[in-house]
């Protein structure tokens, strides 16, 4: 199962995003996310967050799509994006891609990829797709086959332990 979260960061319009929807089976918003949805014309299978940066015009509307809504109080100890992937990891999800995680605020986009580098997200594969960049979190344990064009740069930055093979 393929799932698309839309977090409330730096989102352009871009054409890859087309086929990710087509082939995604669930569509998350975590809180401001929603107002990336509604600014692309998408309806989220379910909204869910304290729902502090989603614009109120836009919850009404979603609120009368029966989009589904999961409302967590501001007093949390997980954010917004963190309670996505749990809900996805929990509906079976084995790919995960996130789009508005990356970009504006680079303390947020380093936590979004600590977030997502986190040994209870060991068994999804994890892609953060940004404007000019795309991370995918490889845990240990597993064989990763990276495929890329002639001219793409690949990085391999190790957050946990050692890169080997």
């Amino acid at each position: 199962m393929i799932t698309l979260i839309f977090a409330n960061g730096i989102l352009e319009d871009s054409p890859d995003l087309a086929g990710l929807l087509k082939q995604a089976d669930l569509v998350i918003a975590a809180d401001g996310g929603a107002n990336h949805c509604r600014r692309l014309r998408i309806t989220p299978d379910i909204l869910l967050g304290d729902l502090d940066s989603i614009d109120p015009e836009i919850l009404a509307t979603y609120e009368s799509k029966d989009v589904a809504i999961h409302r967590y109080p501001k007093r949390k100890d997980a954010t917004d994006l963190e309670l996505a992937l749990d809900l996805a990891t929990a509906k079976g999800a084995q790919k995960i891609w996130l789009i508005g995680a990356l970009g504006g605020r680079w303390d947020m986009s380093f936590a979004n990829i600590m977030l997502a580098a986190n040994d209870k997200y060991k068994n999804q594969e994890i892609l953060l797709l940004g404007q000019d960049c795309s991370i995918q979190v490889l845990h240990p344990g597993r064989v990763h086959t990276i495929n890329r064009a002639p001219d793409q740069k690949v990085s391999l930055l190790p957050l946990k332990s050692d890169i080997q093979g």
